[in-house]
């Protein structure tokens, strides 16, 4: 009888923060909340019916700019692209997807997106500075600010990325199978400290 191989994670489940020393970066690299997600896409002619529809069921709309905006339940809708958003709520809320089905059918088309993608969460006062090691777009507060997404690169991996709050905390949302070649370059470069060049003010 063949046997079932035991789920594994993705990254260490224990935060990695790099060795002190001279610009050492302050700086925190693990696993991101335990989330259900979904993807949700729907057509321009649709929009209008959707967006009615989330705001009576989540109290807010989907963001049509690059920003992630939370409604009821814990649930956010993270803008990812044209028509399309990344959905996602705590595990031990409400079913996210069925409850998605039940707001947008026959509208929107809802898929889970739980298994495929993990979450990498990279915080600390130099998390901006490590990133900026990978990722070629710019950090700065005047250009991300929390609530703020991207969909782009870090190194070679495509991702996406939230910025949370102003410590600055972000979740990096990439394909699982790329998970823990993410997380050996974040904390590789969070390794090599932080370069006079990247320190912000």
């Amino acid at each position: 009888m063949p046997e079932t191989l035991a789920a594994t994670p993705p990254i260490p489940s224990a935060p990695f923060t790099p060795p002190g020393g001279k610009q050492a970066a302050r700086v925190t690299i693990g696993p991101g909340p335990d989330l259900q997600l979904a993807s949700m896409q729907f057509s321009p002619a649709s929009h209008a019916a959707v967006q009615t529809a989330l705001l009576a069921t989540y109290g807010v709309e989907a963001p049509v700019t690059p920003h992630a905006r939370d409604g009821h339940d814990a649930v956010r809708f993270i803008w990812a692209g044209l028509d399309l958003w990344l959905v996602c709520a705590p595990r031990g809320q409400p079913d996210l997807v069925a409850g998605l089905h039940r707001a947008t059918r026959p509208h929107a088309a809802i898929t889970t997106q739980g298994d495929g993608r993990s979450v990498i969460r990279v915080s600390g006062p130099d998390s901006r500075a490590i990133l900026s090691k990978l990722v070629p777009i710019d950090l700065h507060p005047r250009a991300f600010a929390p609530d703020c997404t991207a969909l782009t690169l870090a190194g070679h991996i495509p991702v996406q990325i939230v910025q949370h709050d102003m410590t600055p905390t972000y979740d990096l949302f990439v394909f699982r199978s790329l998970a823990h070649s993410l997380y050996h370059d974040l904390c590789h470069a969070a390794r090599g400290g932080v370069p006079v060049s990247e320190v912000y003010p």
